[in-house]
């Protein structure tokens, strides 16, 4: 196995109390749901890698803000650096939330509720060490606009 660490932007983009998730495509981690987002390229930040893989992958426009966890985690394969991005939908969050309802491969889901099996590992480990609770209430106030 390569001993290269590769960083990887995920984001949580989080919308009426439930966060988004996409399945993996392709792989032995195929099907299983993930925080959406993938490699940083040479000289990118974490937070413009975050809005670069939601457009490539997902057809949306985000906004990223702040790294809320970073976890480093290794596959049989592979070993990955995570660091999971806060993102709002921004100003086009009605057209953002209308592509997502159109994609297949995403789905919202609450933390309490999450089928935690069905995700892949390092996302799994990630979803039980956030702080939901912080993001969920600043999440309220940012929608009482």
């Amino acid at each position: 196995m390569n001993n290269t660490v590769i960083d990887v932007a995920a984001a949580i983009i989080v919308n009426e109390g439930k966060f988004l998730s996409a399945k993996r495509q392709g792989g032995y981690l195929n099907n299983l749901w993930e925080f959406p987002g993938g490699k940083l390229e040479k000289n990118e930040t974490v937070e413009s890698a975050a809005e670069r893989e939601l457009n490539e992958e997902l057809g949306i426009k985000a906004i990223a803000s702040e790294t809320l966890l970073v976890l480093d985690y290794t596959y049989p394969d592979k070993s990955v650096r995570l660091h999971f991005v806060l993102c709002s939908l921004g100003n086009n969050k009605k057209h953002n939330l209308t592509m997502l309802e159109q994609n297949p491969t995403t789905s919202w889901f609450t933390p309490e509720i999450a089928p935690l099996n069905d995700f892949c590992p390092a996302d799994k480990l990630a979803l039980q060490k956030i702080k939901w609770d912080t993001i969920l209430k600043s999440e309220d106030i940012d929608n009482d606009d």
